[in-house]
């Protein structure tokens, strides 16, 4: 809902901010040629639906903006396209548009539909039985929709070139009547039949049940423009290639204040261009600097004279009188594209993506580590749970005679949100007893680090995270600890560590810990040279492996009366 309401915003101001504006005035760039007759795909869509997007995927994979990476694809070699084709059905290299709508059903509940047309005949039922495996068969009206209860997806064949996809029942409410001719989207679906249109999305803002409060962040100088009613968009890469947005509003007036609004916001970033213009110039005039110049400073100061350059541009962009034009209750833009430039984007991206691939991985280990220290919190907050509901920390479970069967672990997943898991365990059984084996070999995704390599058929489901148990640590057997044991305070004491050593998780198997001993060795995950720890406060914290081993098991254990600096934590 928010994404619609923001939508006009977002468009516009795209085109007020980025691009350069037609030279020649326009009264409605989508007003192109349209089709008598639509094909199939956009057939199957409802006019009265709220919103839909088509995107013709192989018009765009042979257009010239894609000229480099069709030739990185190509380069692939004939046997690895044929190979990919022949693995799949329908072959993915016959795969021509893709649409999606979203209808509201009678309680304003969003019914999603997808639709794929391919340039090839398949067979439709070789699909359903190799991707809806035990699939289930309805009849709605004179339609089949075969649905799977191994997936949340369901289908429907309107023939042998078109998939259409729906998901939660959605194909019930579309397949219920035959779709709508006429409605908020005709003129937009005829419109996306454009063969030059190689993508055209449209919303029915009027018809989405947004909440009151739902702009009230907004700046009151922005809210006309959201009072559109409807929105289309269509990107155009025929001879001259286009971005054209139409905003049609209730009336002259309405459409004529958020001409207002736009130019007022224009105005705001011409300003705020001035201010960077003069940054930039102050900077590149300089008269200290003394010339020549080293050649370090080249990158620089080609990047800041390009940067005059592109500011001057937007500048001309955004003081064009025919930058938007409004016709009655509609205001419109026709805004040309770069060509060329898209096409040195399109050449240049395949050693663009080369590049990219060292910091790609970079952020990637940087956003599993995080997820990591998330699971370490998790696990600690679950620590704290089981101790507010016991009055006691938890522990591993014990058979009669004492001896440990079952991990803390098991007795904390009613707290990490899966007590389904848990109640399949007999807790007065082994870990890895017959009624106890299925639960064991699950993998619990609470308890594993995104970077961990695990292995490739995994017996039993594994942990990246151990208590550290010992004499005077967080977990010691035979006792059941409260926080009130932990004299040192929770803050200074770490309960549980992330290894790269698995272990199973529902095994009483630990970081053994012993004062009076060399502390193993930890490995940390990924080959790292820190590792990932909670302490008992529930703050998580990156130890690096070359810390005092005096540190370290000061921060060990629970009660030593140890005094610890925070910059002997390295």
């Amino acid at each position: 809902m928010r994404f619609a309401s923001f939508a006009v915003v977002a468009a516009l101001a795209f085109a007020v901010t980025f691009v350069q504006p037609a030279a020649t005035p326009q009264t409605s760039a989508l007003a192109a040629a349209q089709p008598a007759e639509l094909p199939t795909d956009l057939a199957l869509v409802p006019a009265d639906a709220v919103g839909f997007v088509h995107v013709k995927l192989a018009d765009l994979w042979k257009n010239d903006v894609m000229e480099g990476f069709r030739k990185t694809w190509e380069k692939a070699g004939p046997k690895a396209l044929a190979a990919l084709d022949a693995q799949f059905v329908p072959a993915p290299s016959t795969i021509s548009r893709g649409t999606a709508f979203v209808m509201l059903d009678d309680k304003k509940k969003p019914q999603a539909v997808g639709v794929l047309t391919f340039s090839t005949a398949f067979d439709p039922m070789t699909v359903v039985k190799l991707y809806m495996t035990n699939h289930t068969t309805e009849k709605v009206g004179t339609k089949t929709v075969y649905r799977s209860p191994d997936s949340e997806l369901e289908l429907y064949f309107p023939d042998n070139k078109h998939i259409v996809i729906g998901y939660d029942n959605s194909l019930n409410h579309y397949l219920a009547k035959a779709p709508a001719k006429d409605g908020p989207l005709a003129s937009a679906i005829k419109l996306a039949a454009n063969p030059t249109k190689v993508m055209v999305a449209s919303a029915d803002i009027s018809a989405l049940p947004i909440p009151p409060d739902a702009l009230k962040d907004i700046p009151p100088e922005s809210l006309p423009i959201l009072k559109a009613k409807q929105l289309t968009v269509a990107v155009d890469l025929g001879a001259d290639a286009r971005f054209d947005v139409r905003a049609t509003y209730a009336d002259a007036t309405a459409a004529q204040d958020a001409e207002k609004a736009i130019k007022a916001i224009a105005e705001l970033g011409r300003k705020e261009l001035a201010k960077m213009k003069k940054e930039i110039e102050d900077k590149l005039y300089d008269p200290k600097i003394k010339t020549p110049r080293p050649a370090a400073d080249l990158p620089e100061a080609l990047a800041s004279v390009f940067a005059l350059g592109a500011i001057a541009r937007l500048d001309e962009t955004l003081t064009d009188p025919k930058l938007i034009t409004r016709t009655g209750a509609e205001l419109a833009l026709a805004v040309p594209l770069p060509k060329e430039l898209l096409v040195v984007v399109g050449g240049t991206a395949a050693i663009g993506v080369g590049l990219m691939l060292p910091a790609i991985q970079k952020v990637r280990e940087a956003a599993a580590r995080m997820q990591s220290s998330n699971n370490l919190k998790q696990i600690a907050l679950a620590i704290h749970g089981y101790h507010d509901a016991n009055g006691v920390m938890p522990h591993d479970i014990v058979d009669k005679n004492g001896k440990p069967i079952l991990s803390w672990r098991v007795a904390i997943l009613p707290y990490i949100e899966q007590d389904n898991v848990y109640k399949l365990f007999k807790l007065d059984e082994p870990w890895d007893s017959a009624n106890n084996k299925a639960a064991s070999q699950l993998m619990i995704k609470t308890y594993i680090s995104p970077n961990t390599v695990l292995p490739a058929k995994p017996e039993w489901g594994l942990t990246s995270y151990r208590g550290v148990s010992g004499p005077g640590a967080a977990f010691e057997a035979g006792k059941k600890l409260r926080f009130a044991d932990f004299t040192d305070g929770l803050s200074n004491t770490i309960m549980v560590i992330e290894t790269d050593e698995l272990v199973p998780w529902a095994k009483p198997d630990d970081y053994p810990f012993d004062e009076k001993k060399p502390l193993p060795k930890i490995v940390p995950v990924g080959g790292k040279n820190v590792f990932q720890a909670a302490f008992g406060d529930g703050s998580v914290r990156a130890i690096s492996t070359s810390v005092a081993e005096k540190t370290l098991k000061a921060l060990f254990t629970r009660a030593g009366g140890e005094i610890i600096n925070d910059k002997d934590i390295k």
